[in-house]
């Protein structure tokens, strides 16, 4: 078993188990787009990134097995701004339909994007414009 903190909760946890894991385990949700268990573990949308206390580059939730003592922190400030930058990346590619779109009011997008309170891109898709 592997002890470690999230969020100042203790959390024990099996070895082997991701960050994303032991967070659910806590009762601590963090935001994912990209992760299917078992099918996409990747960690290619970045939205599920946390701070490892002692350590400068935050770490992808949904692939990063814990390890003893670690303290993390999933909705610090430096996590929080790094997942808008990604969010807004992937929304700048995005077609944004949403009120046209069927999965409207069903989009794990949609709602991380409205949680972390992105209400424009600032980023435009250059490709779009040629």
């Amino acid at each position: 078993m592997v002890e470690l903190t999230i969020d100042n909760k203790k959390v024990t946890v099996p070895e082997g188990t991701t960050i994303l894991e032991a967070a659910k385990t806590a009762g601590l949700l963090i935001p994912n787009l990209c992760y299917l268990k078992g099918i996409n573990e990747i960690g290619a949308c970045r939205v599920c990134v946390v701070e490892n206390a002692g350590m400068e580059t935050l770490v992808t939730a949904c692939n990063t097995p814990v390890e003893e003592g670690m303290e993390l922190y999933t909705n610090s400030p430096k996590a929080r701004e790094a997942r808008r930058i990604n969010v807004s990346l992937i929304l700048s590619d995005h077609d944004a339909k949403c009120a046209t779109c069927v999965r409207s009011g069903n989009c794990n997008l949609q709602k991380i994007a409205n949680d972390l309170g992105i209400l424009e891109v600032p980023y435009t898709n250059i490709a779009e414009k040629q």
